[in-house]
């Protein structure tokens, strides 16, 4: 399985509302900080990077204590962007 697979897949589930937003966070967060921290491309390695921080930046509730902080409908969104992304390095990678 290619490093990115994992996190493809996550990204494709939460931006096809196969799961919560808050669901991604709790696995995206562990997912990406237990990584390697080696990246095959800077391709990878910035979209991965961006899913980490819409999983972290994603907040329960409207009235979060950090800054920036997005909803559900963003994180969707912002997560169907980067899917986009990481299926294109894939294909490249092939």
């Amino acid at each position: 399985m290619d490093k990115i697979d994992p996190f493809l897949v996550l990204a494709s589930a939460v931006s096809e509302g196969r799961i919560s937003a808050e669901d991604f966070s709790v696995v995206c967060l562990p997912l990406f900080k237990g990584g390697s921290g080696k990246f095959p491309s800077e391709g990878q390695y910035q979209a991965e990077n961006g899913l980490f921080y819409v999983a972290h930046d994603f907040c329960v509730d409207d009235e979060c204590a950090e800054d920036p902080c997005i909803n559900e409908d963003q994180v969707r969104e912002a997560a169907g962007k980067i899917a986009e992304r990481m299926e294109k390095l894939k294909a490249l990678a092939e």
